[in-house]
């Protein structure tokens, strides 16, 4: 197997596991809105969807180096090896922040580190597809010529403000059920939660779509 090929089925799977396990994560998610379960089934749904998103997030992350070096490997971006070893080193570090803001959501560590986290999200995403424009008018590090290369760099920054949208909507949830163990399920609560819910899925299913949409590009070459 050459270096190439490897870098491409390591992207593959990134692919699988990202929608793959996120799919989980979501089905997870809904099935805790269900006000016929016992609250501890409900949390302990949540709970477990949290930690199953923790894989997802880290894909999600992994898209960023993988594709860098699949590009490299592939002559439409030179970086050399200073520009190569800087992406795989902040990568290693938004995941590090993602992913513990995410295992301590309910501390306040991991509030700060959600923040932070959101910031570096919303960095990398208006950053890759200003990148991919510039490249598009030729003053880009990627290869004017690969469309197809350019559509998938500016959906990929694409794809991180959306996941910055998913935290938002679904950052209520928690609040909800944080009154819902003081206070019981009521109608007011569970109209929240499932509101929530609701709005939380139209973006999902986004992001599934784009994401989907991105593999097929990159797969395809069609752009």
């Amino acid at each position: 197997m050459s270096e190439f090929e490897a870098w491409k089925y390591l992207h593959i799977l990134m692919f699988v596991f990202w929608i793959g396990t996120d799919l989980a994560v979501y089905l997870s998610a809904r099935k805790a809105t269900d006000p016929t379960l016992p609250f501890d089934a409900r949390v302990l749904l949540l709970h477990w969807a949290l930690r199953i998103e923790l894989l997802p997030r880290t894909m999600w992350k992994a898209a960023l180096p993988l594709g860098v070096m699949l590009s490299v490997d592939m002559g439409l971006l030179d970086l050399g090896g200073p520009g190569i070893a800087l992406v795989w080193a902040f990568t290693l570090a938004w995941w590090a922040i993602s992913v513990t803001g995410a295992y301590k959501y309910d501390q306040p560590l991991g509030h700060r580190l959600g923040k932070l986290n959101n910031l570096l999200t919303g960095i990398v995403g208006v950053g890759l597809i200003g990148l991919a424009l510039a490249s598009a008018a030729g003053h880009g590090p990627f290869d004017a010529n690969a469309s197809w290369l350019l559509w998938k760099v500016g959906l990929y920054g694409l794809i991180n403000l959306m996941v910055i949208l998913m935290l938002v909507v679904f950052d209520p949830m928690g609040v909800a059920f944080a009154r819902m163990a003081s206070e019981g399920s009521t109608p007011e609560l569970e109209q929240i939660i499932g509101s929530v819910m609701s709005r939380s899925t139209i973006v999902i299913w986004a992001t599934y779509a784009t994401i989907a949409l991105v593999a097929f590009i990159a797969t395809s070459k069609v752009l």
